[in-house]
């Protein structure tokens, strides 16, 4: 099945935070004396996935889908608020908006100790050792493992070692998220299974994790690693018994076991940008792996186009389930591969354009071996404004 996406998204605020790319736009004085700022975006959507809507059309054994005629939507609208407390310690919060619901997304309190440079931050954010994306779009396994908001407890220390290296580790102590699932792109048909956003659940359990990366000359390395036990027993009995068939002839279905690793290494100068990210997992009797590579050149074109930079990017991904085998009315079990190909272009400080063209292939188990493999490519066109 192919789908396309055209996103035109509007940032109608810019954001107020440290590590994002938005700028501030609104800044007022509480009745306390506290200085705030406010901020938010707004992303509208026009979505198609090809091939005729209506109840006659669905296969609900083989296609999950939402939808199938084309649609518009508010994909997310986001108010934001930051209080400054002092020059070292602020609090943000965010709240997003749908078309059906609306609930706040993050939340967190950030303290600087400058003199052992250090950062600890408490509350609702993702994971640390995330990583900025430079496409609208995620890697596969950025949606499977560190998209999700966790609630945690997270330090970063810096030590400097010359003005071109640098070392940096990373403590975390967090609420684990529950097991969920997720789109791979932008068209909602097809789910896999994803470390999810935190919710309340009975038998939480903790996660703990910790970091190093090293900086130098360009280059950026870095490792983590998170253990912890599934949640007891939301995430062994519903999202993995009760949604993978044959899951309980692997073992013992109450393994509680939870890990997961990863490694990603970079380059990041001249305009060049390369990157290339590991990750493995074994939550219960489920081990999954998956990496994806990518690479892209800004290219300054303000002497003959009227924009700042454009910058093309290639990315290719896999997510895989190791020990399950992909079964076709099971979208959570199949094993996928995703190319990016994409153009990015700034037009000035505050405008970027971005068109990005997802190829999916997704192995089903399907019989025939026709069926085996579905190709979901998206395209997405969106329009980013700062103000």
């Amino acid at each position: 099945m192919r789908s396309k996406s055209i996103v035109i998204s509007g940032m109608v605020l810019g954001l107020a935070t440290v590590g994002y790319s938005q700028v501030d736009v609104v800044s007022v004085a509480s009745e306390s004396g506290l200085d705030i700022l406010f901020g938010g975006e707004v992303e509208m959507e026009f979505v198609d996935v090809e091939g005729p809507g209506g109840f006659t059309n669905q296969d609900l054994t083989y296609q999950k889908v939402k939808t199938r005629s084309p649609h518009m939507r508010i994909d997310k609208a986001i108010l934001s608020a930051r209080a400054n407390y002092s020059e070292n310690l602020f609090y943000k919060i965010e709240f997003r908006f749908g078309d059906n619901k609306a609930f706040v997304d993050k939340h967190y309190a950030q303290l600087k100790l400058p003199s052992i440079n250090t950062e600890v931050e408490i509350g609702k954010n993702k994971p640390f050792m995330r990583t900025k994306r430079r496409t609208e779009g995620y890697p596969l396994i950025g949606t499977a493992f560190w998209k999700g908001r966790e609630y945690h407890i997270a330090s970063k220390t810096e030590l400097t070692l010359s003005d071109q290296i640098e070392i940096e580790g990373g403590l975390s102590f967090n609420m684990k998220r529950p097991l969920g699932s997720d789109d791979a792109a932008e068209d909602k048909s097809f789910k896999m299974i994803v470390y999810d956003d935190y919710d309340n659940k009975d038998g939480q359990t903790f996660e703990y994790g910790s970091t190093l990366t090293l900086k130098a000359f360009g280059l950026s390395a870095q490792g983590w690693y998170y253990t912890g036990e599934l949640i007891d027993d939301f995430d062994w009995k519903t999202q993995l018994s009760q949604t993978l068939a044959g899951y309980d002839d692997m073992g013992d279905r109450s393994d509680r076991t939870h890990w997961w690793y990863g490694g990603r290494g970079g380059f990041d100068r001249f305009g060049i940008h390369i990157r290339g990210e590991y990750i493995s997992a074994q939550d219960g009797l489920l081990p999954r792996d998956g990496y994806y590579v990518e690479g892209s050149y800004s290219l300054e074109t303000e002497n003959f186009l009227p924009v700042q930079a454009v910058e093309p990017l290639f990315r290719y991904g896999t997510l895989n389930l190791r020990r399950h085998p992909p079964l076709l009315g099971e979208t959570e079990s199949w094993d996928r591969t995703m190319t990016t190909v994409a153009l990015l272009t700034r037009v000035n400080d505050y405008l970027t354009v971005k068109l990005e063209y997802y190829l999916l292939d997704e192995a089903t188990g399907g019989d025939p071996p026709e069926d085996d493999h579905v190709k979901d490519n998206q395209l997405l066109l969106q329009v980013k404004y700062e103000f």
